[in-house]
This record gives structure tokens, C-alpha cells and sequence, in this order.
């Protein structure tokens, strides 16, 4: 089961009150961070240059981070002799373990070790005096400073990122902190701003329910008790025999939604578009889309079906407008 489809899943169960009379339901998905890394899930550090002890803690504090944050595997291979050459947006691996230095959905990184100092400075402190008067106070303060270089690359060798910089800055005003000591805090903060473009993001996202069509009040109460998989079926069942109940069609539609069936969900809202049209309609689908796409950038490309890509089949600019709007 895919990631994304997990996390609805999980989280299909909660469901709030709006303001009025409304129900939304909570839809759970992933999207693409920053930089989209598609449907890789392990990263391999293969090679990088800078001083030797700086590159190895800031390695180690990836794969620490990494391992933090839940969503990637890493692995250091720095040590394995692969060379990692760069020509404009590809990347080729030079070694005598080039060809099993990365497998299906593994992303190679380079980090290199650009600036890795200490240094002292000055600090301007806002005070306030005892009548509460405020004055600036000048503080000397020990800096840290980490720049890094990253190149990130798929198994087939194209870029993702080329020499991306990602600089991370530290300060104490303990002037006797050791130096290693506030580098190395700098160097954690620039491995985490790299982590935040790579990592996809986790998105909660309320859909209103359509609540007019009373008949339709049990069904929601059971998706609003915590069965919303079972809500699903009884809705089918019901807009199967009334086809053109446009509630219906909606309502399956967030259904299928919050258990993750993007494009199924989809063409749902559509049908419930054709058969009446509320502002509301608009907006899930809208949502919808979004949610789509991003899951589908997320996929392996053997997954992807026929219509893949960013803009999912039967989007438009009204879509992004709603979307605005919603979001």
C-alpha cells in the first residue's frame, strides 16, 4: 500500500464541526516537498569533498535526521570509491562500485564541505531599563558557520538538485562554548534546511459534506462515528439507486477521498458537478485535483496511470482559483 494511501487511511477518521451546520471531513495526503523527489524513499551519501571530520559529522547528522523524520532510509557509501561527476543536469558515476552504487527509487546525494568556521561578533540586544525605558545592548557573541553544496540524483542519473547551497548559522554568547561545539550546531541546522526541500510534506485538508439530502444524514453519521470506509459502501449503495442525487455523488466522492482514492473520488465530484452545482462542489474538487497530482508525483513511474503528470485529466483554471480560495 503507498505511502499516501496509508496516511488517509489512518487519518480518515476524524471529522469536525464547521461553523453553522455543516460537517467537513479531515482528508489526509502527501505532497511533494520543495524539491520533488518523486518516488524515491532511500538516499545514498556517495561522495563529497571538504575536511574530512566536517564531511563525516555532517554525513552522520543526515542519516540521523533522516531517520527522525520517518519518511527516508539512508545509507552512507561515501568510503565505497564512487565518484560523482556533474555535466549540467546529469550526473555520472565513476568506480569500481558505479553499478550497484544505487537501486530503483534510491537517490544518490554529493555534499560538499564549502565553509565549515568559527568566529566572533556582535550582537545588538534590546533591554529594558527599570523604569521601562528600552536600550540596545551590544553582546559579543562565538558564530558558527556551515555552508554546504548538495547534488542529488536518480538511479538513472539525472539531477534533481546541482550544487544546491544550504548554509546553516549558529550563535551563543557563551564566549567559552567549544568551537567544534557551535559549528557543528550551525551544521545541524544546513542538513535540516536540506532535509525540509527534499522531505514530502504530510497535509490535513477539511472537505464540507453536502447535508441537505436527509436520507443521507445516517451515512454521514456513521462516517462521522469513525466508519467512513463502511459510510463509503452504504453512500455507493444509495447513489447507485438514486443516480441523480447529486449529494450522493458528492458525498462518496470526500468518502473515496479521505481513504486516499484520489481519481476515483474525482470523477465522482465531476458527476456531482453535472448534477447540481454548488460553490462548495467546486472547491473539493479543486482540492481534489491538487491532491491527485501530488500523489501521482509521488508515484514510481511504472505505477503512473495513462493520464500522469502535474495537471490531472479535467483540470482547469477554475480549479486553481477554487483551489486559492480553499487553501
Amino acid at each position: 500500500m503507498s505511502t499516501h494511501r496509508s496516511l488517509a487511511l489512518a487519518g480518515a477518521l476524524a471529522l469536525v464541526a464547521a461553523s453553522g451546520c455543516a460537517t467537513k471531513i479531515a482528508v489526509y495526503s502527501m505532497r511533494p516537498g520543495p524539491v520533488n523527489v518523486g518516488a524515491t524513499n532511500h538516499l545514498v551519501i556517495l561522495d563529497g569533498e571538504g575536511r574530512r571530520s566536517a564531511r563525516e559529522y555532517v554525513y552522520r547528522e543526515f542519516l540521523n535526521q533522516c531517520r527522525a523524520r520517518g519518511y527516508f532510509t539512508a545509507a552512507d557509501r561515501s568510503e565505497d570509491g564512487v565518484r560523482v561527476r556533474v555535466s549540467g543536469r546529469r550526473v555520472a558515476l565513476e568506480g569500481t562500485a558505479a553499478s550497484t552504487a544505487l537501486e530503483s527509487r534510491h537517490a544518490g546525494v554529493r555534499i560538499d564541505i564549502l565553509e565549515w568556521v568559527a568566529y566572533r561578533d556582535n550582537n545588538e540586544v534590546v533591554r529594558v531599563d527599570e523604569e521601562g525605558a528600552e536600550y540596545v545592548e551590544v553582546v559579543p557573541v562565538k558564530c558558527g558557520a556551515v555552508l554546504l553544496a548538495v547534488t542529488v540524483f536518480d538511479d538513472e542519473g539525472r539531477a534533481i538538485l546541482v550544487e544546491r547551497e544550504y548554509r546553516g548559522v549558529a550563535s551563543t554568547d557563551d564566549l567559552e562554548a567549544p568551537r567544534e561545539e557551535i559549528i557543528e550546531y550551525a551544521g545541524r541546522r544546513a542538513v535540516a534546511r536540506l532535509l525540509h526541500d527534499l522531505t514530502p510534506v504530510s497535509v490535513v485538508s477539511y472537505v464540507r459534506l453536502d447535508d441537505d439530502d436527509e436520507a443521507q444524514l445516517p451515512i454521514i453519521e456513521t462516517a462521522k462515528a469513525g466508519g467512513v470506509a463502511q459510510a463509503a459502501a452504504d453512500m455507493r449503495r444509495y447513489f447507485e439507486t438514486n443516480p441523480q442525487n447529486a449529494a450522493a455523488a458528492y458525498n462518496l466522492a470526500v468518502f473515496l477521498e479521505a481513504m486516499g482514492e484520489y481519481a476515483e473520488a474525482l470523477e465522482l465530484y465531476d458527476q456531482a458537478l453535472r448534477l447540481g452545482h454548488k460553490g462548495f462542489y467546486v472547491t473539493a474538487r479543486a482540492g481534489c485535483a491538487r491532491r491527485l497530482a501530488a500523489a501521482r508525483a509521488l508515484q514510481p513511474e511504472d505505477d503512473e496511470p495513462e493520464h500522469s503528470g502535474e495537471t490531472p485529466p479535467g483540470w482547469s483554471p477554475r480549479d486553481d482559483e477554487a483551489w486559492m480560495r480553499a487553501e
